[in-house]
């Protein structure tokens, strides 16, 4: 059955976009952490020092929240933190500054590039004048993987999860399950992980919205939404939806339809499906939803930068002692495309080699340091390392590398087999070689491949939307959904479990990268479980029962 809005839920983009426009993150060091009340004033001189080197280029740089779709658009939200102090690991801590650039001719179409290539060719003259730039770069959009389309997004729409009949007492709540097959050496945490707090980013209903959907007839006997919702009616933590504490635009949009194609739709069940998956594995972990992203599964650096920040200084503070943070989404293009998208105009001074090798890591290290500020102070982060292999796979190619923030060795990449351990067709590599890094789990495969049941091979997970972005209406509570996005909160569970026996964030990573103890009498190692994505696999499976 097509419901009469279905084309309110699919949108074809008008274009591709990897960063905002214009909008620039300067990261800097400095001599100490500075009082609230002064970094305004730190960002302002951060800011007159900036163009007082631009002018003779006649560019600009305005405050954030002061120009570019502020001036264009009423509906964006205020600006009151321009600035995100991090690295607080450090004697010298670092700070993202975010600002607009402009440049004197308006007609040009974005100036951000140009600009970022002027600071980079000279950073050695502002380090003489006392200013420290460790990175420059876009404000990245950030995809579930006048509108920003972001390349990223789950494989493919979710869709009805198929019915199964079985015996059950009347009172009892039938349904889908996952259930660790963890391997030799690896307990899972007899407390079920209740000292550990798993934090997702990610789209999000809103609370009110989750607690009336699970008075609705046909949901009320979805007993994973049933459970979600009483741990949110303890209000002790045990599950948690920060709706609105970070503002959010809707002008960036992401997703791929059923062939893969790109298409936009509404997801906020994305991150709901995710934190679902997390209870199942790990039944008492605190687990804090957090919306990072908009209905259509997009954002950018800024609101991703205050999420994180806070956390580092939650974790600094003890406010939280064992933190995993779950990253189903995807930040920049492939590392492989970089270069081509970003010197496809020749023009710029930094053009030569030197230049190109300088350029190229100051546009993503104030984002490698975010996360190697994290996993200084003990936070596992879990990320997804994307679906963009489809193609590739078509073409008889590799897969394509693991997605940032995957990709980096501080944080643990989680890439996507099926039910039967074979790689998913859309599965991004888990490591970008010589890192090892990553994992391959559970995460579906694309339409048509089925399940040693005969069942669409796909992960089911809560879903409370009236209608999915076909039309097809939700009559069960349970959907169908393929996708890295949805392996990682299958590995965020159970590292949960490890962490909770006492279990480093940097051991994690190593022994699930590592998979089974095997003895060989090769000293430079043994091949992966899966060489074509560089994994490892940790073994899920999916059941229907009580």
């Amino acid at each position: 059955m097509q419901s009469r809005s279905s084309t309110e839920f699919m949108g074809t983009p008008a274009g591709w976009f990897h960063w905002i426009p214009g909008e620039m993150i300067v990261v800097v060091r400095l001599t100490r952490i500075p009082l609230d009340n002064v970094l305004d004033t730190v960002v302002e001189q951060i800011r007159i020092q900036l163009n007082t080197f631009l002018a003779r280029y006649h560019f600009a740089l305005d405050a954030y929240g002061t120009a570019g779709r502020w001036s264009e658009s009423p509906t964006m939200p205020p600006v009151r933190r321009r600035a995100f102090v991090f690295g607080l690991h450090q004697k010298q801590p670092l700070l993202a500054v975010f600002f607009h650039t402009r440049h004197r001719d308006e007609q040009q179409k974005d100036p951000l590039p140009a600009a970022l290539s002027y600071i980079h060719a000279h950073l050695e003259y502002f380090a003489q004048q006392g200013l420290h730039i460790l990175s420059a770069m876009p404000n990245w959009i950030v995809t579930a993987a006048p509108f920003f389309y972001g390349a990223g997004g789950p494989a493919s729409p979710p869709r009805p999860a198929p019915s199964v009949e079985v015996q059950s007492p009347p009172q009892a709540m039938p349904g889908w399950h996952l259930k660790f097959s963890p391997p030799p050496g690896l307990t899972l945490d007899a407390q079920d992980a209740e000292d550990v707090l798993v934090v997702v980013l990610d789209t999000a209903h809103h609370p009110d919205r989750i607690r009336s959907a699970a008075t609705r007839p046909e949901l009320r006997r979805n007993w994973l939404l049933q459970q979600l919702v009483n741990d949110m009616r303890q209000e002790d933590g045990s599950f948690v939806v920060e709706y609105d504490r970070y503002a959010l635009t809707n002008d960036v949009r992401t997703g791929h339809d059923i062939s893969q194609q790109a298409r936009y739709y509404l997801m906020p069940d994305h991150g709901l499906f995710v934190s679902g998956i997390i209870r199942d594995l790990a039944p008492r972990a605190q687990i804090r939803l957090v919306r990072a992203l908009n209905d259509f599964g997009g954002n950018d650096l800024y609101s991703f930068y205050a999420i994180l920040t806070d956390l580092e200084h939650e974790l600094v503070s003890g406010t939280i002692r064992r933190l995993v943070i779950n990253l189903s989404l995807n930040i920049m293009p492939d590392i492989r495309r970089l270069p081509y998208l970003w010197f496809q105009e020749r023009q710029w001074p930094t053009s030569q080699l030197i230049g190109v090798q300088r350029a190229l890591g100051q546009i993503e290290e104030g984002l490698r340091l975010l996360f190697e500020s994290l996993a200084a102070h003990g936070a596992l982060v879990v990320a997804a390392a994307g679906n963009d292999s489809t193609l590739a796979l078509q073409q008889e190619l590799p897969p394509r590398p693991p997605r940032a923030p995957a990709r980096y060795s501080s944080t643990l990449a989680v890439t996507s087999v099926n039910s039967n351990l074979l790689p998913s067709n859309f599965a991004n590599a888990a490591n970008l070689a010589p890192s090892t890094s990553g994992v391959a789990t559970f995460g579906g495969d694309g339409p048509g491949v089925e399940d040693k049941n005969g069942l669409p091979d796909a992960v089911r997970g809560v879903f409370i939307s009236p209608t999915f972005p076909s039309g097809a209406l939700n009559n069960t509570g349970w959907a169908d959904w393929s996708g890295t996005s949805f392996a990682t909160p299958m590995m965020s569970a159970l590292g949960a479990h490890l962490m909770a026996q006492g279990w480093s964030a940097a051991n994690i990573i190593a022994r699930l990268s590592s998979g089974q103890e095997q003895h060989s009498d090769l000293l430079s190692g043994i091949p992966p479980a899966v060489p074509s994505l560089l994994a490892n696999i940790i073994s899920v499976r999916q059941h229907f029962g009580l």
